[in-house]
């Protein structure tokens, strides 16, 4: 398990993993969630939209669009990687709901 969760924090950058936490901890739509952590980071906006879609991609966020405005949510993939990555060594992963 340990060398999973080390191969998922070397694919994942510092904003993407920033940003899934963020999602997973917040109920609101991605934009003022972004908006949030550029004032409380510094991370410029663009960057953090640029993780975001990524995230999505890769099918651990979803969120609204301008027509269909929505709460940013962890998608299952997301929540697993979630685990993972905050397991300590000796932790043992379910890893389905």
């Amino acid at each position: 398990m340990e060398d999973l969760r080390r191969l998922l924090l070397r694919t994942l950058n510092d904003n993407q993993l920033l940003i899934l936490s963020s999602v997973a901890a917040n109920d609101q739509p991605l934009t003022g969630l972004l908006i949030n952590l550029h004032e409380e980071t510094g991370v410029p906006l663009s960057t953090l939209k640029l993780n975001a879609r990524i995230l999505r991609e890769l099918n651990l966020i979803s969120y609204g669009s301008v027509g269909d405005r929505r709460e940013a949510e962890v998608e299952p993939v997301g929540n697993l990687v979630l685990r993972l990555i905050d397991a300590s060594d000796n932790a043992k992963i379910r890893l389905y709901d």
